[in-house]
C-alpha cells in the first residue's frame, strides 16, 4: 500500500513538472512583442534619446541624438507602431 502511494506521488510530481516545463517552452517560443517599437523593430522600443530627438518635429524631419552607450546617430523622425510618438529612426553615425 505504501509503495502504491509513493509511486502515485512520484508520478504526480513528474506530471506536474512536465506540464510546467511545457508551459515554459511555449512562453519562450512565443515572446511577447513590444507594440511601442519602431516599424520593423518589434523586439524593442526606441530609447528616450531617440524620442527626444524628434520632440517638436514632424514625421520625415532629419534628426540626430546620442545613444545611451554614447554613440552619435542620425536619421529621420518616424512614428512608433502605436502611432503615439515620433522617434529618430536610423543608425548612421552623425556627421561631425
Amino acid at each position: 500500500m505504501i509503495k502504491k502511494n509513493l509511486i502515485g506521488a512520484v508520478l504526480m510530481v513528474l506530471f506536474l513538472a512536465s506540464t510546467s516545463y511545457a508551459q515554459d517552452a511555449t512562453d519562450q517560443s512565443n515572446p511577447p512583442q513590444d507594440q511601442s517599437a519602431g516599424a520593423g523593430h518589434s523586439h524593442h522600443a526606441p530609447s528616450q534619446a531617440a524620442i527626444d530627438a524628434c520632440s517638436g518635429k514632424s514625421e520625415g524631419d532629419s534628426c540626430s541624438y546620442t545613444t545611451p552607450r554614447g554613440k552619435d546617430r542620425s536619421g529621420t523622425c518616424a512614428n512608433t507602431q502605436d502611432k503615439q510618438s515620433l522617434f529618430c529612426k536610423g543608425s548612421k553615425p552623425a556627421s561631425s
